[in-house]
C-alpha cells in the first residue's frame, strides 16, 4: 500500500512539474512572439493587397506563430503606397508589401533587375529567376537599394507581360507616338523611345485618371492583377503579348534592416521561404486567374495582338533604351546592365525552357 501511494505521489509531482513546465514554457513562448507592422502598396480588395495577404498568412504560419503581422494595411489605411516605403526605412513599418518600380525618383535602375525591358535577363521567367537567385541579381538589387533605403527585399510577386488598355486602338508601332500613357520605372524610356509620352502615377489612381480623359493608355500588370481596377468599364482596347517586359518579379516583401537583423537565423528563413510560397502562389494562381479574367471580359473590349513586326520594333526600341541608359553615365546603371550581361551571355545558349 505504502508503494502504492508513494508511485501514485510521485505521479502527481511529475505531472504538476510537467504542467508548470509547459506553463513556463508557454510564457517564454508568448513572450518571445514578434509582432510586426506592415502595409501594402495597394487598395484592399484588389488582387495584389489578396497577394500581400497571402504572404501574411503563409509568414504567420510558418513561423508557427514566433514572428506575426497581426493585419496587412492596405494603402492609405496608415499611409500611401510610396510613403509605405520611406516609411518601413524609418522603421516606423517592419514591411512593406510594394514595388521597387515605385521609387524611380530616388532609385531610377531598380528596375532592370525586376523587370524593365531594358534589362537582360527577363526575357523569360526562367531566366529572371535564376538571375535573381542564382546569379546574384537579389544581391546586387538589395546592393543598390540600401543606397538609399534602410531596407532589405525578397521577390514576392511575378507577373506576366503587362497588357495595355487604350481608348484608341493601337495596332502598328507608329500608334505609340503621342499616346499619353501610364506607366511606371524604367518602362518610361521604352515607351518615350516609341514615340509616347508617359505618365507615372500609383495604379490605384490610374483608372480614375483614364475615366476623365487624362491618359489615352495604360499599363498596370496582368488581367488577374488588374481584375478588381475597374479598367475594363474604361478601356475600349487592350493590347496583348510581349511589349516591354515578357516577364516581371516586380513586386516584392522590404523589411527594415533593424526588424530584419533582430530576427534569430531561422525566421529569416521563414521569411525568405514565406516570400517564395508567395510568389509561386502568385505564378500559379495568378496564370490561372488571367485566363479566368480573359473569358469573363472577353466581350468588354477588342483584344489587339502584337505582331511579329511590332515586336521587332519592340526589340530595337529595347536596345535604344538600354543606350540611352548607359550613356546616362550613371555607374550603378552600368554596373548592373554589366552584371546582368555576364550572366545572360553564359547561360543563355545552354537555357533550356522545357514550357
Amino acid at each position: 500500500m505504502t508503494k502504492k501511494w508513494f508511485s501514485l505521489c510521485m505521479v502527481f509531482v511529475v505531472a504538476f512539474m510537467f504542467s508548470v513546465i509547459l506553463f513556463d514554457g508557454s510564457a517564454q513562448a508568448k513572450d518571445e512572439v514578434i509582432k510586426w507592422r506592415a502595409q501594402s502598396a495597394w487598395n484592399r480588395g484588389d488582387a495584389f493587397h489578396d497577394e500581400a495577404e497571402y504572404f501574411l498568412e503563409a509568414l504567420n504560419t510558418m513561423s508557427g506563430g514566433r514572428l506575426v503581422i497581426p493585419k496587412m494595411f492596405a494603402a492609405g489605411e496608415i499611409v500611401g503606397p510610396i510613403e509605405a516605403m520611406t516609411e518601413t526605412s524609418a522603421g516606423r513599418l517592419d514591411l512593406t508589401h510594394n514595388s521597387g518600380m515605385y521609387v524611380a525618383g530616388t532609385l531610377p535602375y531598380a528596375g532592370l533587375s525586376i523587370g524593365s525591358r531594358p534589362g537582360w535577363t527577363n526575357e523569360s521567367i526562367f531566366s529572371q529567376v535564376r538571375y535573381l537567385y542564382e546569379g546574384g541579381g537579389l544581391d546586387l538589387y538589395n546592393e543598390y537599394f540600401k543606397t538609399k533605403y534602410n531596407l532589405i527585399s525578397f521577390p514576392a510577386v511575378i507577373t506576366a507581360s503587362e497588357a495595355v488598355y487604350s481608348i484608341k486602338p493601337i495596332r502598328k508601332i507608329e500608334d505609340f507616338k503621342g499616346l499619353k500613357i501610364r506607366t511606371s520605372g524604367l518602362n518610361k524610356v521604352f515607351f518615350e523611345e516609341l514615340g509616347a509620352t508617359c505618365v507615372s502615377i500609383p495604379m490605384t489612381d490610374v483608372t480614375p485618371a483614364m475615366s476623365r480623359g487624362e491618359l489615352d493608355a495604360c499599363e498596370m500588370s496582368s488581367f488577374y492583377i488588374d481584375s478588381k481596377s475597374g479598367i475594363e468599364d474604361v478601356a475600349k482596347y487592350v493590347l496583348v503579348g510581349y511589349i516591354h517586359q515578357p516577364v516581371g518579379a516586380t513586386v516584392q516583401v522590404f523589411i527594415n534592416m533593424e526588424s530584419w537583423n533582430a530576427l534569430p537565423d531561422d525566421l529569416k528563413k521563414v521569411v525568405k521561404y514565406a516570400a517564395d510560397a508567395s510568389m509561386w502562389h502568385s505564378f500559379e494562381y495568378g496564370g490561372y486567374m488571367d485566363q479566368v479574367i480573359a473569358e469573363k471580359w472577353q466581350d468588354k473590349w477588342e483584344v489587339i495582338k502584337v505582331t511579329p513586326e511590332m515586336q521587332a520594333e519592340f526589340e530595337k526600341a529595347t536596345e535604344r533604351a538600354r543606350d540611352r541608359i548607359l550613356a546616362s553615365g550613371d555607374p550603378w546603371a552600368k554596373k548592373i546592365l554589366d552584371h546582368q550581361k555576364v550572366f545572360f551571355d553564359k547561360y543563355k545558349k545552354y537555357a533550356i525552357e522545357p514550357w
